[in-house]
């Protein structure tokens, strides 16, 4: 969002109802109760609780989902996952990132990736 809001020039004020308008049903709700509370819902206060409200910070931070993650599925799926949780993550250096990838592939591919050595994630993930 921040992307679309800084390439339109966005202000602050029109932040919350343009993001609003991409909310799905439930968070919408949700979003209706922060209001009711608040009465006044700035960008920083809507940020600050959505990130408060959708963080579970005792067993589902994105680090715990990152390291707990297996692949199921296509490689390509298990990638996008992969970059949208190490996103979130604020930092884990190349090489811990790179064991911390190999490790969520599935056993015979963890096993021939991890044989090929690589310095960065990109090629990492061209590999598998």
């Amino acid at each position: 969002m921040e992307q679309f809001f800084s390439l339109h020039n966005v202000k602050n004020p029109q932040k919350v109802c343009i993001a609003t308008l991409y909310l799905e049903p439930n968070q919408f709700e949700w979003y209706r109760w922060i209001f009711s509370q608040k009465q006044i819902v700035t960008w920083e206060i809507f940020t600050e609780e959505m990130i408060a409200h959708y963080d579970d910070t005792k067993s589902n931070t994105f680090s715990s989902q990152l390291i707990n993650l297996k692949q199921k599925g296509s490689m390509m799926k298990h990638i996008e996952y992969f970059q949208k949780l190490n996103i979130r993550v604020k930092y884990i250096p190349g090489e811990h990132g790179i064991d911390v990838f190999i490790g969520t592939l599935k056993g015979n591919i963890q096993h021939a990736v991890h044989l090929l050595e690589s310095d960065s994630l990109e090629k990492v993930f061209r590999l598998a």
